[in-house]
């Protein structure tokens, strides 16, 4: 694997030898790839990764986006819990001011991905 790379004038980096395989198979069989010796990447071979994380989203092999939905539900729903710290111990948020917190903090992390 290493040749061809070499016959093509392409140097392989450790950080960035990346190779994800989307399979529709529902088996769990990723077997690390052996790439032989490289002057970066030594003599290891690439791990597989149960998902892969690109431009703030979180792919696994069959596309179903499981774990960017859990990632990002985890946060909305920590930040909720978080909105309960807000205000003084004797007298809390306003039900106008939590419904505000909550349209403008957690709707956007639970449908976008986005934290304003």
């Amino acid at each position: 694997m290493f040749d061809l790379f070499v016959a093509f004038k392409l140097v392989l980096e450790h950080d960035k030898s990346e190779l994800f395989h989307f399979s529709c198979r529902k088996r769990d069989d990723n077997l690390p790839i052996d790439l032989g010796y490289a002057p970066y990447t030594e003599d290891t071979s690439l791990c597989p990764k149960p998902f892969w994380q690109y431009l703030g989203f979180y792919f696994d092999r069959q596309l179903t986006f499981h774990e960017h939905v859990c990632y990002y539900s985890t946060k909305a729903i920590s930040m909720v819990h978080a909105m309960g710290m807000l205000g003084n111990s004797l007298r809390g948020l306003s039900s106008r001011q939590k419904h505000l917190l909550y349209r403008s903090c957690v709707v956007p992390i639970a449908t976008y991905s986005f934290r304003l």
